[in-house]
C-alpha cells in the first residue's frame, strides 16, 4: 500500500519507510516471496535509496530482524506478564516470521546487532517479577521463548493433529500463556520432587 501524506524524505524517514514496508510484506508473503522492488513500491521510494540507506538484501533482513527485535523486547518490558498478540501481522508475528527465515536458509540471526531483543528483555522481566537470579531467568526465557514460538508458527497444524477443534481457540492461547507464566515461576535448577502431571495433589 502507498504511504499517505506523499514520499518520505530523507535517510531517516527512507529507513523507516523500508524497514515498516519490509516488516509487513515479510509477514503477509513471508521474506522469500517479497522482492526489493516490491518493498520501494510499499514504502513509496526509489529502489535505489534501500542499497543507499539500508544496504544489500541481506542487510536489510538482517535490519528488520533488528526493529523487530527491539520493537519486541520494548513490548514485553512495556507490559510484563501479558499476552502478546498471536497474529502474524504483530510484532510478534513479524519477528517470529523474519527468525524463521535466518534460520532456515542457515543466515541465522548471529550477524544481526540488537543486543535488546525479546529474549533478554523477557530474562529482565523474570528477574523483577519472581526473583530469578541472572542465570535461572535466562533459562526460563529461553524456555519460554521456545514454547511461545513454537505454538505461535504451528499452532494450526497443533490443533488439528491434537483434535482441539472442539476447544476455543482464545482459550488454548490463554493456556499458553498460562503456561509460560508458570514456566517463569519455577526457579532454576527445577526443584527436585516436583510432581508429574496428574500425580500431585489436587
Amino acid at each position: 500500500p502507498r504511504r499517505s501524506g506523499g514520499s518520505p524524505a530523507g535517510p531517516e524517514a527512507v529507513r523507516r519507510a523500508v524497514l515498516d514496508a519490509a516488516a509487513d510484506l515479510f509477514a503477509r508473503r513471508d521474506v522469500e516471496g517479497v522482492s526489493l522492488r516490491d518493498i520501494a513500491a510499499a514504502a513509496d521510494v526509489q529502489l535505489a535509496l534501500i542499497g543507499r540507506y539500508v544496504g544489500t538484501r541481506r542487510e536489510l533482513i538482517d535490519a528488520v530482524f533488528d526493529d523487530l527485535s527491539t520493537s519486541l523486547a520494548q513490548e514485553l518490558t512495556g507490559r510484563p506478564l501479558e499476552q502478546i498478540s498471536f497474529e502474524r501481522d504483530s510484532t510478534m508475528g513479524r519477528w517470529i516470521v523474519v527468525l524463521l527465515h535466518l534460520v532456515i536458509t542457515g543466515a541465522g540471526p548471529d550477524r544481526t546487532t540488537a543486543s535488546f531483543n525479546p529474549v533478554r528483555a523477557l530474562a529482565g522481566v523474570l528477574e523483577e517479577n519472581y526473583g530469578a537470579g541472572p542465570a535461572g531467568a535466562a533459562v526460563r526465557a529461553a524456555q519460554i521463548a521456545a514454547l511461545a514460538l513454537g505454538w505461535r508458527r504451528f499452532e494450526r497444524y497443533l490443533i488439528t493433529a491434537a483434535g482441539l477443534e472442539p476447544i476455543p481457540l482464545q482459550d488454548l492461547r490463554d493456556e499458553v500463556t498460562a503456561l509460560n507464566r508458570r514456566i517463569g515461576a519455577t526457579p532454576w535448577p527445577s526443584p527436585p520432587g516436583l510432581p508429574l502431571p496428574g500425580t500431585g495433589p489436587g
